[in-house]
């Protein structure tokens, strides 16, 4: 059965938080609760919305399976224990990765602000700070990591390089999420953090907010490849890495027994090469012109997997690659 209405005005989530939290759109979130009577959340003394952290963790999981192809209709009225097993039936890997009840989100967060608030938040439904850092370079610096679930990333704004910076540091820490609350932001470079898996919290937020982005059953960014034919031609991934970068790889002396770095950075190159070339390269009319930005976007997808791959690497040679 759907959850239970919440009555009570005490402190919740607004409608535009848990719009942020579980990726549907404030309306969407209307219609359903109207049509479905998916949620029933609590009303504030101003009559506004306030969503309990049961209610965010139903719509995470509804939005899943939604995502993953089935009805609303279907599954607007299956209790959670229903909508878990229905997400595993379709989904082991999804649900490995969802929320757990028994301890909170592990988390790095890097930042200048967010780590004291994070420690000073009231409340229970907090992350579990594992490490802070306050910048990409300190933590590029830092060596060995601690295991967690999830990087947390401050930024005062949110530009198109900014993805790039969240594909870097969740390589060199292992994460499976990844969440960045930021002051302003560009719509495209917003959607572009979103289509690659990275939640986005607008400050100022709360320490529950981030707990329940942290820790909602989404797939990680990890497993939406770069390589995935559903980003548009034309859609090119930011460099990971700067020629300077791959020079410094290249000449260090490999841990590992065989060449794995040196050739990784001969394929990134090659590829960059090929990357600029599909785009300079002249065409006839404009299907040809289609079909060499198909290419340049392909290439480019394919030059950040092995970027990845290879700061992967770097991480386990101890190759400081900043």
């Amino acid at each position: 059965m759907p959850a239970k209405s919440n009555r009570e005005t005490k402190p919740g989530y607004s409608i535009g938080a848990v719009s942020k939290i579980t990726g549907i759109h404030p309306e969407t979130l209307r219609m359903w609760e109207r049509r479905y009577g998916l949620v029933k959340p609590g009303r504030s003394s101003g009559k506004s919305r306030r969503y309990s952290d049961e209610d965010v963790r139903r719509l995470s999981l509804v939005k899943t399976l939604v995502d993953a192809g089935n009805q609303i209709s279907t599954i607007a009225p299956l209790s959670m224990d229903q909508l878990q097993q229905r997400l595993e039936a379709s989904s082991p890997r999804i649900l490995s990765s969802g929320t757990e009840e028994s301890r909170p989100c592990r988390i790095i967060v890097v930042g200048n602000a967010l780590p004291a608030k994070l420690a000073s938040g009231a409340g229970t439904s907090r992350p579990d700070v594992a490490a802070t850092f306050e910048d990409e370079d300190a933590m590029t610096r830092a060596g060995k990591l601690p295991e967690v679930d999830a990087l947390v990333i401050e930024s005062a704004s949110v530009q198109a390089e900014t993805l790039g910076s969240v594909r870097r540091l969740l390589a060199l820490c292992g994460a499976r999420r990844a969440v960045v609350v930021y002051g302003f932001g560009t719509r495209q470079a917003l959607r572009d953090l979103d289509s690659a898996g990275v939640a986005c919290l607008r400050t100022p937020v709360e320490a529950a907010e981030i707990e329940a982005a942290c820790a909602m059953p989404r797939a990680p960014m990890q497993s939406r490849q770069a390589g995935d034919e559903t980003i548009a031609p034309g859609k090119v991934p930011p460099r990971l890495l700067t020629p300077q970068q791959l020079v410094r790889i290249s000449t260090r002396s490999p841990v590992l027994a065989c060449e794995c770095p040196h050739h990784l950075v001969e394929l990134i190159n090659s590829m960059a090469a090929f990357e600029t070339y599909s785009l300079e390269c002249q065409h006839k009319n404009a299907e040809d012109a289609q079909i060499h930005a198909h290419l340049h976007s392909t290439a480019g997808r394919a030059r950040a997997m092995l970027e990845t791959a290879l700061l992967r690497v770097a991480q386990f040679e101890g190759i400081d690659v900043s």
